[in-house]
């Protein structure tokens, strides 16, 4: 499965630590112990929190943004504050591209160890995680574009905070780098719904695939048991007719 490149903000934020780190992924695991269905739950659950967060923080810049048309400048002390939401926000952008990938390992290493699910259904997720982040790489940069920032030149935090910072005291470009921040945090938003609700129906899809296995599973043993009380009681074999057992037949 190719990957495509995160964007220069979002590489900004996961090399400089602004990302909260993950639970390991060593094993294919989330949490230590936890089945591949309850991995994916709990990926759904971490990304409703992150929704939840992103809305936060984009309801503040959204305040911010609308305190900031009533002011010709603004004080050093307030673009402090400014910086804030929007330095998280860009933390949470990159988690949301760790939390795709993720996701797509979960897919690949749950049909690795279940050869018999669907591939084309795996393969379905795996693209459909990769093509939400990729949207959310393109929005990203299209945001910066808009405020009039170069996503090349957000190559260290000292350089990518300098830009804001510019921005945010100039009148004429202020106002357009605070509508690239919302702009930013909505598209940060729309693709962390995605990718939960995306884990929810892979969820979902693997614990009915479970359930048949077990189902079948559970058939067979029950066929091998009356056969061997049959055998042990008359000496006589049954015939079965179910063709899911061919081979009692």
């Amino acid at each position: 499965m190719k990957h495509k490149a995160l964007s220069s903000a979002v590489l900004l934020v996961l090399s400089l630590g602004l990302v909260i780190p993950l639970p390991a992924l060593a094993g294919g695991a989330v949490t230590g112990g936890a089945t591949f269905p309850e991995q994916i739950v709990q990926e759904a659950t971490l990304l409703q929190s992150k929704v939840e967060g992103a809305e936060r923080l984009v309801q503040q810049i959204q305040m911010y943004e609308n305190m900031a048309q009533n002011m010709v400048n603004l004080p050093q002390s307030m673009i402090g504050k400014i910086m804030q939401p929007i330095d998280q926000l860009y933390g949470m952008a990159g988690q949301a591209q760790q939390l795709g990938t993720n996701a797509m390992n979960l897919a690949n290493q749950f049909q690795n160890l279940n050869a018999s699910f669907n591939p084309q259904l795996t393969s379905e997720y795996t693209d459909h995680y990769e093509s939400i982040t990729t949207g959310l790489n393109n929005a990203l940069n299209t945001a910066l574009e808009a405020a009039n920032l170069n996503p090349d030149a957000f190559t260290t935090q000292a350089q990518a905070e300098e830009s804001i910072r510019q921005a945010l005291s100039n009148p004429n470009s202020r106002d357009a780098l605070l509508q690239g921040a919302v702009a930013a945090g909505q598209a940060t938003v729309s693709a962390l719904t995605q990718m939960q609700q995306t884990a929810n129906t892979e969820a979902t899809a693997e614990l009915t695939w479970r359930k048949a296995q077990l189902a079948d599973q559970t058939g067979q043993t029950a066929a091998v048991d009356e056969l061997n009380n049959d055998l042990n009681g008359t000496g006589q074999t049954v015939t079965y007719g179910n063709p899911n057992f061919g081979w009692l037949n």
